[in-house]
């Protein structure tokens, strides 16, 4: 049965979620929260002061700001304004927040206090002076927009580097979402926990959203912060952990009793996925059920589900695609292969956005490419392996380097390990592996003994370099480029095998 109860657009879901979950809480930060009639109530209020504004159904509005209560009612209100939510991240630097407010082109910015205004012709508004008290009548009767209007626009840098805002409507992700909560089996009386922005498809529509699906809760964490996170997962009941591969680590290596208090299902959403590294981690966190997602912006946010067994067959974590999603695997020719080959990641279907703001309409027939590696069974399942451009050749063998670090995390002293191709005039590229280490730092050769036990020569890092940390995106992501301009400025601890 649908969660969507007859909503045909995200502004009615909160309405519907109003009537139908009136004193659950919808959201709690560190200071406030917010039922799901309260949160109805404050959003009309922001829609109201939106429409005296001059904001009008089809508009653009910028929400800026931490994960916090005023940002989700300011977020609703401009959906029930018939306008579009355009979130930006708040801690983008003001050079890149000056290009991308001049592609989304909005009408308003709300934005947290603690965000400078850009100077320009745009108009800006603090999130914590938006009204609060509900409207009067009429409000609620204002123009919404229809189903196939946009709700919200994520900006993407995409596979190709350029800047696209990119923009999802209301029946895309009230029909992708109402599909991921089945799956996961989203509860009423369940707690989220938004380790993520929701700034980000995973924190929007993956967390957000889906907890909405079900009138569950989202607890809200302004930035992410390992140590928080394991006294709020002792101190609160937390059911539901979403986020990239990077809290579970944290979480092991900081307090793995935390999680089994209250916590049953864990999910990770990121290209760097290991099914053996997450089976490993479900287990010593005491969850007891792992879920794994792949999509990226421009597909809104999700493309395939899978659960993590707790004894996979091999590296990668399988997942079944979206109803009414294709996807197919691609040589570089863009022709399709067989399964159990390994090639492009290329999708279609109802969920995959329009390119950009003003772009053409996607055609049913048009496949995307992803810019992922990744194979088909004979199932129709999907492995992703990793963006393709993360392939390092060696002497002509290409090496998957999310392959290496699955090997050298079995080392007792790895407690991370990341994988890069550096210019080698020999031999193109040579791999060197950037460890964090679990206590005192391994010994090189001995390193290199445990990759020869278990990988194929040329796959054997002959550098290692130990890190403090890895470099991540604003969402936990490790960030491959960010780690080779690392590396090539020249490491604190490097060895040679």
């Amino acid at each position: 049965m649908s969660a969507t109860g007859g909503a045909r657009t995200l502004g009615e879901l909160c309405e519907l979620r109003a009537e139908t979950h009136p004193d659950a809480v919808a959201v709690r930060d560190d200071t406030t929260s917010l039922t799901y009639a309260g949160l109805a109530s404050r959003a009309r209020a922001v829609a109201r002061f939106l429409g005296e504004r001059g904001v009008v159904p089809g508009d653009r509005v910028v929400v800026q700001g931490p994960n916090r209560t005023a940002w989700v009612s300011a977020a609703y209100g401009v959906l029930l304004a018939g306008a579009t939510v355009a979130p930006l991240g708040h801690r983008v630097a003001v050079v890149e927040r000056v290009r991308l407010l001049d592609r989304i082109a909005p009408r308003l910015v709300l934005q947290d206090e603690s965000v400078a205004p850009v100077p320009g012709a745009v108009g800006f508004a603090e999130l914590g002076a938006l009204p609060a008290e509900p409207p009067g009548a009429g409000v609620r009767d204002r123009p919404s927009g229809g189903p196939e209007a946009p709700a919200l626009v994520l900006c993407s840098s995409g596979t190709s580097g350029a800047l696209k805002a990119v923009p999802m409507t209301h029946a895309q992700l009230l029909r992708v979402y109402d599909h991921v909560a089945r799956v996961l089996d989203a509860r009423g009386d369940d707690v989220w926990l938004a380790t993520v922005p929701l700034a980000h498809s995973f924190g929007f529509n993956g967390i957000l959203l889906v907890a909405m699906m079900t009138g569950a809760t989202v607890r809200l964490l302004p930035g992410y912060d390992p140590a928080r996170l394991t006294r709020l997962l002792r101190e609160e009941r937390v059911t539901v952990l979403a986020g990239p591969p990077t809290i579970y680590h944290d979480l092991a290596g900081l307090d793995p009793d935390a999680p089994a208090r209250h916590t049953r299902l864990g999910i990770v959403g990121s290209t760097e996925v290991s099914a053996p590294d997450m089976a490993r981690l479900a287990t010593r966190l005491g969850i007891p059920r792992m879920a794994t997602g792949y999509g990226m912006t421009e597909t809104c946010g999700t493309v395939a589900l899978g659960e993590v067994p707790r004894e996979p067959d091999g590296p990668l974590a399988w997942m079944t695609p979206l109803p009414d999603c294709e996807v197919r695997i691609s040589d570089e020719a863009g022709r399709a292969v067989p399964a159990g080959a390994r090639g492009r990641v290329q999708v279609r279907g109802y969920h995959v956005c329009r390119a950009d703001i003003g772009a053409p309409a996607v055609s049913p027939e048009e496949w995307f490419d992803t810019g992922d590696l990744g194979e088909l069974d004979a199932a129709g399942r999907l492995a992703v392996a990793g963006r393709a451009n993360d392939t390092i050749i060696v002497s002509g063998f290409n090496v998957d380097p999310r392959e290496v670090e699955a090997a050298l995390r079995e080392h007792p002293q790895v407690a991370d390990v990341a994988v890069v191709g550096v210019h080698d005039p020999r031999v193109g590229q040579r791999l060197l592996a950037c460890v964090i280490p679990a206590g005192d730092a391994p010994d090189t050769a001995e390193l290199a003994a445990h990759g020869r036990a278990r990988l194929t020569p040329y796959k054997v890092p002959g550098e290692y370099v130990v890190l403090d940390e890895l470099p991540r995106t604003a969402t936990g992501k490790l960030s491959r480029a960010a780690l080779r301009r690392m590396v090539e400025d020249g490491p604190a601890t490097a060895g040679r095998d």
